[in-house]
């Protein structure tokens, strides 16, 4: 699925009768990548009909620009831009560049120097909201918490020019942080940058006063997020059954299918559904496995609007397995599984290649609809706070209503 990481693609305007002077390999090579990722679509995008676009009037705008000659920047963008032509928001496309920085990134988790938070933009402003805040990094030890917004960094704005985050800088650096929490006025946090490594953490704790547990899933993308939810499940239900469980999605931006499965595999088993594909169709299979008497754990899963691909698939799963209600706002229903091609010049696109098909349900129809709370409470993350989220009370006091109710029933 298309991952949270925003790959950054700047869309050059690409005016007729402007060239660049490009060698004619270099042209060769672009029509070969084109011809590729044309083809890759004609053959295999799940939209028989490109969603009602000219998909052979698309390719040969886009093949007259690569024949006028544009550098390879312009190439890229422009592919970029040849996909989005389809006004689908998940396929995309990397350059060789992007797809080496992506490795790397997986291929240590997560190495960097600076605070050690990650950040989301708020969207329609210039500041930054914190997701979450990596274990002993300097973030965590001067008390910065999720929910918290970035207003400036160093007096100045958060990111620079080129997209990079001003966070980030020289190990053992002085940086200096505008921050509000929801509710409060601002302050300044002054943080000493360091080396920050390891797997993105997921937050869980038990809800205070309560057997009720919370675990937030901030994405799927790292490989370690369903290793982490078994073993926050474990440490959980260490003194003992819960009486319930939240499994916050609202900021899940999807990822990696094998982690989803594995997730959803702790709370409900068998088929789910199928994904389906102009050439056929796939089952979601799950193999139940039970962690502290997660199979048969009372939950809510929160969404929303930032919840996405396999974030939502997750969500609405669980809920078609009979074993979760949802609280909060509309997903944002983009649910296509995304399958890689790749090209001779060691770039790559992730085009939508199936839709899923929930069991007993339309195919496709989460992409239409998103997944529709049960109980509507929608939230902002930069609006709320641990303490003050009327989607977490709303699934807490859920919970405890079914708690009593069952009580009343053996009783």
């Amino acid at each position: 699925m298309k991952t949270p990481i925003a790959f950054g693609v700047a869309l050059l305007l690409l005016i007729p009768g402007v060239s660049s002077q490009v060698d004619v390999k270099t042209t060769e090579l672009q029509q070969r990548v084109f011809r590729g990722l044309w083809n890759a679509v004609n053959d295999h995008y799940v939209y028989a009909d490109f969603r009602g676009h000219d998909w052979k009037a698309i390719g040969a705008k886009y093949q007259a620009r690569i024949q006028g000659g544009l550098n390879n920047d312009e190439f890229y963008a422009a592919m970029q831009a040849m996909l989005g032509e389809l006004g689908d928001e998940h396929s995309y496309f990397q350059s060789p560049a992007q797809i080496k920085a992506e490795q790397a990134a997986r291929a240590s988790q997560y190495n960097f120097v600076g605070i050690g938070a990650l950040m989301v933009p708020i969207k329609d402003t210039d500041q930054a909201v914190i997701m979450t805040v990596f274990r002993d990094s300097p973030a965590a030890q001067a008390g910065l918490r999720s929910h918290e917004i970035i207003l400036k960094v160093d007096g100045g704005p958060i990111r620079e020019k080129d997209g990079r985050s001003r966070t980030m800088g020289p190990d053992g650096s002085i940086v200096v942080l505008t921050v509000r929490r929801p509710g409060q006025p601002p302050r300044d946090v002054t943080l000493t940058r360091r080396r920050v490594t390891g797997a993105l953490p997921i937050d869980y704790r038990l809800i205070p006063r309560t057997r009720i547990g919370y675990i937030f899933l901030p994405t799927l993308l790292d490989e370690t997020v369903a290793d982490q939810t078994r073993e926050a499940v474990k440490k959980l239900t260490t003194d003992g059954p819960l009486d319930g469980l939240v499994l916050d999605n609202r900021m899940n931006g999807g990822g990696l299918g094998k982690a989803a499965e594995s997730i959803m595999g702790l709370f409900a088993g068998g088929l789910q559904g199928d994904f389906v594909s102009r050439a056929g169709r796939e089952p979601l299979q799950l193999q139940p496995e039970d962690v502290g008497g997660s199979q048969t754990l009372p939950l809510i899963v929160l969404v929303d609007v930032n919840t996405v691909s396999f974030g939502e698939i997750v969500s609405g799963v669980l809920r078609v397995a009979g074993r979760a209600r949802i609280v909060g706002g509309p997903t944002l229903g983009n649910v296509e599984r995304l399958r890689p091609y790749d090209f001779d010049d060691g770039s790559r696109a992730w085009i939508a290649n199936e839709t899923f098909e929930p069991r007993g349900q339309a195919n496709g129809i989460w992409e239409e609809t998103g997944i529709i709370p049960d109980v509507n409470v929608p939230t902002r993350w930069h609006e709320i706070t641990d303490e003050n989220d009327p989607a977490l009370a709303k699934a807490v006091e859920l919970l405890k209503g079914q708690k009593e109710k069952s009580a009343s029933i053996v009783s």
